[in-house]
């Protein structure tokens, strides 16, 4: 009877020690799925963190054709063709617009969904969000283009971060670089098409590299 009593307490210790065993295992592989959820955590804050070049440094408020106030970062995320230009312009702008259209026929409707045509105003006074829906009219374009406008000083801020060089005129118009930008997912400039009527390869190939990633 002693030694049935005896093995019965030899069994009850090595199951409360086995137990104890798997608690301890299981503390630490639930600590261990915690610091690989910190560690992943912290590897997404860090890739989403934008570069000291990146256009969407820019903080500054623009309204859109439709009236909307928005910030440059609303477009992060899409690959974004843009060029500076001004709706009066009855030179250069028409033909910067037409470029950009050259460039957009290049691609499909998938690919357009995840690229962005941007035309930021030099001309905040007087190109207003009536003034660029009818603009936008005038050269039918799509819902993918958003026309931009702010202040003087957001639009001095933007012309020197795309390194444009916009110098107005005593005639109401402006003298100004012409130059479609390329622009990436984080807002950094990949490519730079200066001049009109260019071969559109050099824009067509950093978009589709874009595409991509």
């Amino acid at each position: 009877m002693k030694n049935i009593i005896n093995s019965f307490i030899v069994c009850v210790v090595a199951i409360i020690i086995v137990a104890c065993h798997d608690n301890e295992k299981l503390e630490k592989e639930t600590k261990e799925e915690e610091c690989c959820k910190k560690e992943t955590s912290a590897n997404v804050a860090i890739s989403n963190e934008i570069s000291d070049e990146s256009l969407f440094n820019i903080t500054s408020d623009w309204k859109t054709q439709d009236n909307k106030s928005i910030k440059i970062q609303s477009f992060q995320g899409k690959i974004i063709i843009a060029a500076m230009v001004f709706t009066h312009c009855e030179g250069a702008c028409p033909r910067i617009v037409a470029d950009i259209q050259r460039i957009e026929k290049s691609f499909t409707p998938d690919e357009l969904k995840n690229i962005q045509f941007l035309l930021i105003s030099m001309d905040p006074e007087r190109d207003t969000p009536e003034r660029c829906t009818e603009f936008a009219k005038e050269y039918k374009l799509n819902p993918n283009w958003t026309l931009i406008s702010s202040n003087d000083d957001a639009t001095i801020e933007m012309a020197n971060v795309l390194n444009v060089k916009v110098k107005k005129l005593s005639g109401g118009g402006f003298d100004h670089s012409n130059t479609i930008h390329i622009i990436d997912q984080q807002g950094l400039i990949s490519f730079q098409q200066n001049g009109l009527e260019q071969e559109p390869e050099g824009s067509i190939e950093s978009v589709r590299n874009l595409l991509k990633k």
